[in-house]
């Protein structure tokens, strides 16, 4: 698959931002959807002619045609009324796909000389004497998005500042809603942070045909004070994704409570403290990723099977301490994914009861649902460690633990003097109590970002010594470790002194698959129903990940 992000981070407008927009731009791009075409598809009929010289390929059916041509790239699939008489008109019947960044370069494969010679008057060939004779990118896709007639299967728009392009922005939403768009990517290459361009809500409600929608550097309009009609809504959109935006409480609620529909909810990078309210009858995964969200309520999702919090902050002071989120949750009797939990940051509360140190299991206090639970915690840290229990006593019927361990000297989120007074050692685990999760239902427990940490060796022979149905005792290096090394070396044989409660448990020990320290997340994953195993993203760098 080629690489449209680097088509377009090698373009002008990208070479134009500051350091900060470059690295926000850089995520925004991770975040959003790939484009469902690309000019790098290898062309498997192209080295293969008839002998006869027959064209068999044109006495194809016409379903077949418009098939092959809805997957080709918006200048190819123009290309193709040169073929022959047949395919003129096909390009017409089939919904158009345009991905901005292919209409970057390679302006002269067919002339309008060849158009001339053939006595084509087709609509690509109108299109691409412009194309030849125009000079900016903003200028070819109005003239695309005006001379196709739609329906528009799916566009990507994610090469321009639009600041320099005002006239094109209402203009582009209006042909876009008045010709049926169904899935939209629109990013705008802001130059600077402060440059906080508001996204025509009106035009963009118009797109009501819309299924998946993806807007990324935009500052979301005041749906109070704009032209909307009463009854503004996506009725079919069921994925939509807001990435580094400035967006309200009360308008993410107002265009939440528009979408009847939506199954998938992405917040990514948000460039303002945004708290988000759950009450969804359709709502299947929630993202919440390197973004500021003071409070994440689910009041009410019936069908909610995913929620994710990757790097989803608190609000705090500002060397980012004493960062605090609540995180409730209410009544979500499907939720079985919950990830990553911070116990020195998040305020869990379960069914309007806040979870504190030492609160005990009942059923005011437990989510029994929920199978795979991610935390992010300092293991030797006494003021998260100590939440840890209580966190997971919540969730009596975890199969799988993600552990994230992070450095202890790491200051973000928690308080100044977090400190450490406290030791944190084995007996401190076992002093803890009973944990139903761990005695009788953990079957893999994954600790990543392994420093060989006192903290950390106690807690896995903790888990060793009490998980009595743990079957993969999986534990990730941290970066510029190997297993075979001296930290790889203590591991095992501290390890070998524990009293397994298994004795039939494997315990891998792994290399990081990151270049550097750290770990990440992979937005694919976490939309991906197929995937039994969302927060695991160790295959993702190496493109043998499924959901890529």
């Amino acid at each position: 698959m080629e690489d449209v992000a680097g088509m377009i981070f090698s373009g002008p407008e990208f070479k134009k931002m500051d350091e900060n927009m470059r690295m926000l731009t850089v995520d925004v791009f991770k975040a959003i959807p790939r484009p469902t075409v690309s000019t790098a598809a290898p062309l498997a009929s192209a080295a293969a002619a008839a002998r006869d010289g027959v064209d068999r390929i044109s006495r194809l059916p016409v379903g077949i045609l418009r098939n092959i041509v809805s997957r080709l790239p918006a200048k190819d699939a123009g290309r193709t009324t040169a073929l022959a008489k047949r395919w003129r008109r096909v390009w017409h019947s089939v919904p158009l796909v345009l991905v901005d960044a292919h209409l970057l370069s390679d302006r002269s494969v067919v002339g309008r000389g060849q158009f001339r010679e053939m006595g084509l008057e087709s609509w690509y060939a109108g299109l691409f004497r412009i194309l030849d004779a125009m000079g900016t990118l903003a200028d070819n896709v109005s003239h695309v998005l005006a001379a196709h007639p739609g329906p528009f299967a799916f566009v990507y728009l994610a090469g321009n500042n639009m600041l320099y392009h005002l006239d094109k922005l209402e203009l582009w939403l209006k042909l876009l809603a008045a010709k049926g768009v169904k899935e939209l990517v629109f990013v705008n290459l802001a130059s600077k942070f402060d440059d906080q361009l508001p996204i025509p809500a009106a035009e963009l409600f118009n797109c009501t045909a819309l299924t998946k929608l993806y807007i990324g550097t935009w500052c979301f309009p005041d749906t109070s004070t704009s032209d909307l009609p009463p009854t503004a809504a996506f009725p079919y959109l069921r994925e939509l994704g807001l990435c580094n935006l400035l967006i309200k409480d009360k308008d993410l609620a107002f265009v939440l409570d528009r979408c009847p529909v939506l199954e998938k909810l992405m917040i990514a990078r948000s460039r303002w403290p945004v708290c988000l309210r759950i009450h969804s009858r359709s709502l299947r995964s929630v993202q919440v990723c390197m973004a500021i969200v003071p409070e994440i309520n689910v009041v009410r999702a019936t069908r909610l099977e995913r929620l994710f919090l990757w790097e989803a902050w608190g609000w705090g002071d500002r060397d980012l301490t004493n960062m605090s989120s609540k995180v409730k949750i209410g009544h979500a009797p499907k939720l079985r994914f919950l990830g990553f939990l911070v116990p020195g940051m998040h305020q869990l509360e379960i069914r309007n009861t806040a979870i504190m140190v030492n609160t005990k299991a009942s059923p005011n206090t437990t989510v029994p649902s929920v199978q795979m639970l991610g935390v992010q915690v300092k293991l030797g840290t006494h003021f998260e460690a100590r939440m840890l229990p209580s966190f997971l006593r919540c969730f009596p019927n975890i199969e799988t633990l993600y552990v994230q361990s992070e450095n202890d000297d790491f200051k973000f989120w928690g308080p100044k003097t977090g400190g450490t007074s406290k030791a944190i050692n084995l007996k401190f685990w076992k002093d803890a109590g009973p944990i139903e999760c761990i005695q009788r239902h953990i079957k893999k427990l994954v600790l990543r970002e392994f420093r060989g940490r006192k903290s950390e060796l106690d807690f896995l022979k903790y888990i060793a010594e009490h998980a009595q149905v743990l079957e993969e005792m999986v534990i990730v290096m941290t970066h510029g470790h190997l297993p075979s090394d001296n930290l790889g070396a203590k591991l095992r044989i501290f390890m070998a002194s524990a009293k397994w409660a298994n004795g039939c448990c494997k315990m891998m020990v792994f290399k990081s698959p990151f270049e550097q320290e750290g770990t990440a997340w992979c937005y694919l994953r976490g939309f991906d129903f197929s995937i039994e195993d969302p927060f695991d993203v160790s295959k993702c760098r190496e493109d043998k990940c499924a959901a890529h």
